[in-house]
C-alpha cells in the first residue's frame, strides 16, 4: 500500500529491527519514530514514491524513492528497501520494488540509484532481475566489527531505447 503516516512508528520499529541485523542498512539503530514521521511527511507532501508492505496492520518491509535535491540531479532518484527477516524469501522484496519502480516511473523520474553491501548477494540478484546494473564499487566502504565489506553502486535509467534492446519482442 501506498505510505500513509500512520504507519510511522511501525515502520520506525522495522527500520530498528533490520538496522540491528547490522548487514543491510547503513546505521545500525535506524531511525527514531520522531525522524521517521517527519520522512513520511516529506515522502507524501512531494508524492514520491513510498510502498509498504502490512501484516496485521505493521509494517514488515517498505521501499521508497526520493529524487535528489539538486535541480541538476532531480531526474535521479535514490532508493531505499527493506524486509523484516522473516517475510524474507517470500516475493514480497519483488513486489514492492515493482510497485515502487512502476510509480517513480509515472513521477517522472528517469534514473534510479542505490548502495548496496556486497555480501547482500540476495538484494543484488533481486536489483539485477529489474534490470539494475554496477555502476561501481566502493572499496572497503563499511567496516563492521573490524570486518570491511565493498558498497556496490547500482543503477536503472528508465530509457526507453535500452529497455526494447534489454527485453527484445
Amino acid at each position: 500500500m501506498y505510505t500513509d503516516s500512520k504507519y510511522a512508528q511501525s515502520l520506525s520499529q522495522a527500520n530498528q529491527s533490520i538496522s540491528a541485523e547490522g548487514k543491510y542498512l547503513s546505521t545500525l539503530t535506524g531511525f527514531n519514530t520522531e525522524k521517521t514521521k517527519q520522512f513520511v511527511r516529506f515522502i507524501i507532501k512531494n508524492r514520491f514514491p513510498q510502498f509498504l508492505a502490512l501484516s496485521d496492520e505493521q509494517v514488515i518491509g517498505w521501499c521508497d524513492i526520493v529524487p535528489k535535491e539538486s535541480p541538476l540531479m532531480a531526474h535521479v532518484g535514490v532508493l531505499g528497501m527493506g524486509l523484516l527477516k522473516e517475510y524474507r524469501e517470500q516475493g514480497l522484496g519483488s513486489r514492492l520494488l515493482a510497485t515502487t519502480l512502476e510509480d517513480a516511473q509515472k513521477k517522472q523520474i528517469e534514473k534510479i540509484e542505490l548502495d548496496v553491501y556486497a555480501t547482500n548477494t540476495r538484494a543484488i540478484h533481486l536489483y539485477e532481475k529489474f534490470g539494475f546494473q554496477i555502476e561501481g564499487v566502493r572499496h572497503k566502504g563499511r567496516k563492521l566489527n573490524g570486518v570491511y565489506d565493498d558498497i556496490v553502486l547500482m543503477g536503472l535509467f528508465f530509457n526507453k531505447y535500452r529497455l526494447q534492446i534489454s527485453h527484445p519482442t
